[in-house]
């Protein structure tokens, strides 16, 4: 070493994470994903027609969907939207036409209830998300397209590498995503399970078929 030269200090060396920064991230993604919005609201339908275990798979798809979402908007999904919004739109429509369809089921079930003298005998037609169809759904839900570009934007100084990024922000939403959606589906099957069966089911299956249709609305006008 040279006369006269320094040493790096520790305070020299750049910080790997900014902590700030991260506590702003912790605090975004928890107001985003504790507040109602399609997913919550379905979930906590689901938890009270279905019951906790029954909805782990649509709870699942929701946290795995989110996590290839927000991967895809770190690489430059937003990009790819606004070079071809034409994408958007056409998964938008897929995306309402068959949530309009999934509605249908529990519209009829809800008549099956009605029309029948034992409702407890009656074999319900309606059933929880599936992982895959609640995986997909994450790719035409507007806020969590929203949420995801918006965040893979204003987080983009968070880490260097675009991996790190993808990895840091994923396990975020991932973590805080599933705690959050464990709350609404318990809520769901606590404070209203006595709706999942017998003679109030009737409305129970109405109002999630209300529900999904008034998403498939928001999807595809919203």
């Amino acid at each position: 070493m040279m006369p006269g030269m320094l040493m790096p200090t520790n305070d020299d060396r750049k910080p790997a994470m900014d902590t700030a920064l991260f506590v702003s991230l912790i605090g975004f993604v928890f107001i985003t994903l504790i507040t109602p919005g399609p997913n919550n609201l379905l979930l906590m339908s689901s938890g009270a027609l279905f019951g906790l275990r029954r909805t782990v798979p649509h709870l699942a798809g929701i946290q795995l969907g989110f996590v290839t979402l927000m991967t895809a908007s770190v690489f430059g999904l937003g990009v790819l939207v606004a070079r071809w919004p034409w994408l958007v739109t056409g998964l938008r429509m897929l995306g309402a036409t068959w949530l309009a369809w999934l509605s249908l089921r529990f519209f009829r079930t809800a008549i099956k209830y009605t029309s029948t003298e034992s409702w407890m005998e009656t074999a319900p037609i309606s059933r929880p998300f599936r992982f895959v169809e609640a995986l997909l759904f994450q790719w035409i839900n507007p806020k969590g397209i929203v949420a995801a570009i918006s965040t893979a934007s204003a987080y983009i100084a968070i880490a260097e590498s675009p991996w790190q990024r993808a990895l840091i922000l994923s396990s975020a939403f991932f973590l805080i995503g599933s705690v959050a959606s464990i709350t609404w589906v318990i809520a769901g099957d606590t404070l209203t399970r006595y709706l999942s069966a017998g003679r109030s089911a009737t409305w129970m299956n109405t109002a999630m078929g209300v529900l999904i249709l008034g998403t498939a609305a928001l999807i595809l006008f919203g």
